[in-house]
């Protein structure tokens, strides 16, 4: 015989899990190794300062990859012979997340070839840079995907064109 799991239960993992993260977050470090510096074999001999130079006219000035800070819909697509729940932790400022994250379920091959914009029962979805998205499988698999977290993860990817994020699980 064949064992449910309750949504509640699923629910509160979904939960669990992210308040794993948004724990992680909170507490991350960094953690910066120095490079050992080298003996020097001759003598030291006093160098001048060196002089501040100014960039030159035709310097290139890197920009900031524009996924990164990019926002626009979500378009889910479920290329998995499983139904699974994709669940959205929306970032609102720099440390808070929403209190309830939102969740879609997905049938197996749903959205499978152009996928599916994602919407809130408020009207449209936008996802921001730091948002976490993840996915989890409905058949009792415990199969799992992610966490992404929008614009510093490589999934969901960032499509230009239509300005909006797309996650293909696979």
């Amino acid at each position: 015989m064949k064992s449910l799991v309750h949504p509640a239960v699923i629910i509160a993992s979904i939960l669990g899990i992210f308040g794993l993260v948004w724990i992680a977050l909170q507490f991350s470090v960094t953690i910066e190794i120095e490079e050992p510096l080298p003996v020097n074999t001759i003598p030291a001999t006093r160098s001048p300062a060196p002089t501040p130079t100014t960039p030159a006219q035709d310097a290139v000035v890197p920009t900031p990859n524009p996924a990164a800070t990019s926002s626009g819909a979500l378009r889910m697509s479920n290329q998995t012979d499983q139904p699974v729940r994709v669940a959205l932790l929306a970032k609102r400022s720099p440390n808070t997340y929403t209190q309830a994250p939102a969740h879609w379920d997905f049938a197996p091959l749903e959205g499978n070839e152009e996928g599916l914009i994602l919407s809130l029962p408020e009207g449209s979805l936008t996802l921001n840079k730091g948002d976490i998205v993840v996915a989890f499988a409905q058949d009792g698999s415990g199969r799992y995907w992610g966490p992404y977290v929008v614009g510093e993860t490589p999934t969901p990817v960032w499509n230009s064109q239509a300005q909006e994020w797309q996650l293909t699980l696979n």
